[in-house]
């Protein structure tokens, strides 16, 4: 065979072996294949049911969650409902972490503040009550990672993920009480945004309706607009576009500052409240909101929900924007 022609088989030999080790070592710059990373944390997510995240010493001032039938719930916050989401992705992260070794002796904990005294412990547990998972949580690194060790070994990884910050932990005394707020799913209103198409408010004995009314376009050709129109009281205070608008929008962001002990469901005009709103899509699915009367000098108040196993405490000035303040009557 001709000297040049072996030459250029070797050759084009010579850059397709180059290819296809490139091709084996490309990885997504956002994951740490298993094989490189020391750390191995696996469990099965789905079995999950109990998470308790606290300080050893003071237990008092973690916090507790419990899964109830497919929802899961603060437990030591009145059962308040939690963010679903939040919560599947601190499980998600979990059992995705990954870091590198930075100590393999008890000596060094002191420096990672990863002691039994010092360290976030979080432990989950299945249904049969059996520990799926038991970590420490040291102190944070130097960006979006912590240090941890497993239940098991002695050995300290430099983890992939801040979960000292994630629980508002980072710097805190360890009496400190994890924040649960953070953990509740405050939003009031079950029904998105973009799909509510009618509401009621009622003021004492005054009910107010608006609905999402189909208007003519003065383009003949253009479909007909959707305009936010007043259906009831006829007499009476009749609300510009623009502010029913507004309420619109408040409405379908309100949330709570937090929750109280669901013992006040019944307390404070919650039985026969003066206050309510009722937001619906056109599917009827809809969400009732009951405003109880104020509490404190503040003039919090508490609200329920229905579907919702919570007494829930907004302040003064988110009741206002929906009862008040575009209800106002204009100067003369």
């Amino acid at each position: 065979m001709n000297r040049k022609i072996i030459y250029s088989m070797l050759v084009v030999l010579g850059a397709l072996l180059i290819f296809w080790v490139v091709l084996r070592n490309v990885d997504s710059p956002t994951s740490v294949p298993k094989s490189l990373s020391a750390l191995d944390i696996e469990f099965d997510a789905e079995k999950a049911v109990k998470i308790d995240v606290y300080k050893r010493d003071y237990p008092d001032s973690g916090l507790h969650f419990a899964k109830i039938d497919t929802e899961w719930v603060v437990a030591n916050a009145y059962n308040a409902p939690a963010k679903r989401t939040d919560i599947e992705k601190l499980l998600t992260d979990l059992n995705q972490v990954s870091g590198q070794i930075r100590g393999e002796t008890a000596e060094l904990y002191e420096d990672f503040d990863i002691t039994d005294e010092r360290a976030l412990q979080i432990e989950i547990f299945d249904g049969e009550a059996s520990k799926l998972l038991h970590i420490y949580i040291g102190k944070g690194g130097s960006g979006r990672d912590c240090f941890m060790r497993l239940s098991e070994s002695p050995t300290v990884y430099l983890a992939n993920e801040n979960f000292i910050s994630r629980f508002a932990a980072w710097n805190a005394p360890p009496e400190k009480k994890l924040p649960t707020d953070r953990w509740i799913e405050l939003s009031l209103c079950n029904v998105p945004r973009e799909s509510i198409k009618s509401f009621k408010i009622k003021k004492g004995k005054t009910e107010y309706e608006f609905a999402l009314m189909e208007e003519p376009s003065e383009d003949t050709l253009a479909p007909p607009a959707e305009v936010w129109t007043q259906i009831s009281p006829e007499k009476g205070l009749r609300l510009e576009e623009s502010k029913v608008k507004r309420l619109h929008s408040n409405l379908a962001s309100i949330r709570a500052s937090g929750v109280t002990d669901p013992e006040n469901k019944d307390k404070f005009g919650l039985d026969k409240p003066d206050y309510t709103i009722r937001v619906a899509d056109a599917e009827g699915n809809s969400s009732y909101i009951k405003f109880g009367k104020p509490v404190n000098e503040e003039e919090d108040r508490y609200v329920v929900v229905d579907g919702k196993n919570a007494v829930y405490v907004i302040p003064k000035n988110t009741f206002d924007r929906i009862f008040e303040d575009q209800f106002k009557k204009p100067d003369k």
